[in-house]
């Protein structure tokens, strides 16, 4: 009877930690009753899957991508030629360093 109520209770403290959310970003409804059969599942599935690949995980090369600084710069921007003709602004301003004298001087 004792070796039941051992098993009892690290059963049920095994499964309140793996239902206790990780961080409070999984602190969240999940669904309720219905939905953890199938949530079960899917997590039984995951987890075949898992140590199903292992193998080819550990036996597979590693990936090296370059890093973002390596990649090649952006184009530049397309070239457009300068206009035929520029049109002449509606006024023309003085020339600089061209103003009337002050008075007296």
């Amino acid at each position: 009877m004792m070796r039941l109520r051992e098993v009892a209770i690290a059963g049920f403290s095994s499964i309140a930690l793996a239902a206790a959310p990780v961080n409070s970003a999984f602190a969240r409804w999940h669904g309720g009753p219905l939905f953890w059969p199938f949530a079960l599942g899917a997590a039984v599935v995951t987890g075949a899957a898992i140590v199903a690949t292992a193998p080819f995980r550990a036996l597979a090369p590693p990936v090296y991508a370059p890093p973002p600084g390596y990649y090649p710069p952006a184009a530049p921007p397309a070239y457009y030629p300068p206009p035929a003709y520029y049109a002449p602004p509606g006024y023309y301003q003085p020339p600089p360093g061209y103003y009337q004298a002050p008075p007296g001087g």
